[in-house]
């Protein structure tokens, strides 16, 4: 898969993106199951399994600590991956300390044993749903006075729900979007974009109006979108989508189909067209980009960062309704842990407004209340000039109406797009093939299908 040259644009805020300083802690007492399990000072241990621990983590447990004293909270690691330097962790993860991740902390799960609280965001969760190897969140969040559902965006955990049930809650979420120039695309074509609700097929049409060759040599000035190859641009409209055709949970796949087939010739017509390119460009090269927003600052300013004041967040087509999200920290808590009480104790501590406006903390909260103040702040920075984009562009105040907007958008995240990474690289295998005019649609279609699904009956 290409590495996009655009990924590495970033945005920077200079003097002014200063963190919100919140003092509201939910801390809690625990409860005890009827056996807790004790460290050589007597204190209660609470164990949890990832893959890296972050920085934020690990604040949270020195803090978690200091304010309890009679908890011992242990993280056990399994992959030794350098910090990016900002807190957050390198892209840089070795493919063998996932799958020993992977493979050692389902065994674990699965046999009845394992940590307490578990980072599922590697892991087919809807398998242990279906092995009941998870608690409940949803029971222990009602028996919890302190707990306010709607602290919190509640689509976001409703769309994880499995059976009923929600079995894991993450600490913080990207929301799949799309970035465009609305300033060249209405200089090329002066369309009339309503993202409310488009297709793929739409966006063709609408692309088809935009990309033209002035010049003459045989190739489009500007692109609707590049830097992605066709099987990576592929997956990005499947993660999207990922639960209509894996059902991991009952051991079942739907490659072999309409929809799918016609997903790949749909991809493939728009490389043809020149619409979509596989080179490696600058924002400036294309009109349109796929987009995962990180951040209530990213929401506001990262369009402004690329394309200047015509920058423009949308919603990525595709879906009849709501947005895709993804979530790197997903947590749950082992059905067989003797601590599930003061497992939770701790999950509640990471959701709080103390550690989710952490200096430690990256990402789009997952506590309604920090994540809107986060875009007012940003909002009052730009008001008061402190604002500036590392294009040097200085973006103007958003209305109250524009502000609302972005506010109920993150309310409207209805899609989970977590995908299996064995099934990602059967896709890129197999439809290399096709896209490469060696295989018809069918044939790859049949192909995938017997892959996954001998993957997901392992």
């Amino acid at each position: 898969m290409k590495k996009r040259k655009i990924e590495r644009v970033g945005l920077t805020v200079l003097s002014g993106m200063l963190a919100a300083s919140l003092a509201a802690c939910s801390s809690g007492n625990s409860t005890g199951a009827e056996k807790v399990d004790k460290s050589e000072n007597g204190k209660k241990v609470i164990t949890i399994s990832v893959l890296k621990a972050d920085g934020f983590l690990k604040a949270a447990e020195q803090a978690y600590e200091q304010a309890h004293a009679d908890i011992d909270v242990q993280i056990k690691e399994y992959a030794a991956v350098p910090e990016s330097g900002n807190g957050g962790m390198s892209l840089a993860m070795d493919p063998a300390d996932v799958e020993k991740y992977v493979n050692t902390v389902g065994t674990e799960v699965l046999s009845g044993k394992g940590a307490d609280i578990i980072s599922l965001s590697e892991l087919p969760y809807d398998k242990y749903v279906k092995k009941e190897a998870l608690v409940d969140l949803s029971e222990l969040m009602a028996k919890d006075d302190s707990f306010d559902n709607n602290s919190y965006y509640g689509n976001i955990m409703d769309a994880l729900k499995k059976d009923d049930g929600l079995y894991v809650i993450p600490l913080e979420f990207s929301l799949s979007m799309m970035i465009g120039d609305q300033t060249a695309i209405q200089k090329a074509g002066k369309v009339d974009i309503d993202d409310s609700n488009w297709t793929w097929a739409e966006f063709t049409e609408i692309a088809s109006q935009l990309v033209k060759d002035d010049d003459g040599d045989g190739k489009p000035d500007k692109y609707a979108i590049t830097s992605f190859d066709p099987q990576s641009f592929l997956v990005n409209l499947l993660k999207d989508q990922y639960s209509k055709y894996v059902d991991s949970a009952n051991r079942k796949s739907d490659f072999d189909s309409k929809a799918f087939r016609g997903l790949l010739e749909q991809v493939k017509s728009m490389y043809d067209a020149g619409i979509i390119s596989a080179e490696n460009a600058t924002w400036g090269e294309q009109f349109f980009s796929p987009w995962m927003a990180n951040s209530p600052e990213d929401l506001v300013l990262y369009s402004k960062a690329a394309y200047g004041e015509g920058g423009k967040v949308y919603r990525k087509p595709g879906k009849s309704k709501g947005i895709a999200f993804t979530a790197r920290n997903l947590l749950g808590i082992n059905a067989n842990s003797k601590m599930q009480q003061e497992a939770w104790n701790f999950m509640r501590f990471l959701l709080s407004e103390e550690m989710q406006t952490s200096p430690e903390f990256k990402g789009f909260p997952m506590n309604k209340g920090v994540a809107e103040k986060a875009l007012d702040l940003v909002q009052e920075n730009i008001k008061e000039a402190k604002t500036q984009l590392i294009n040097g562009y200085v973006p103007d105040p958003l209305s109250d109406e524009q502000l609302q907007d972005l506010k109920e958008l993150v309310g409207k995240a209805d899609t989970f797009a977590q995908m299996d990474s064995k099934v990602v690289m059967i896709v890129i295998e197999e439809a290399t093939s096709y896209f490469a005019g060696q295989k018809s649609a069918e044939e790859i279609g049949k192909l995938i299908q017997n892959r996954v699904t001998t993957y997901l009956n392992e």
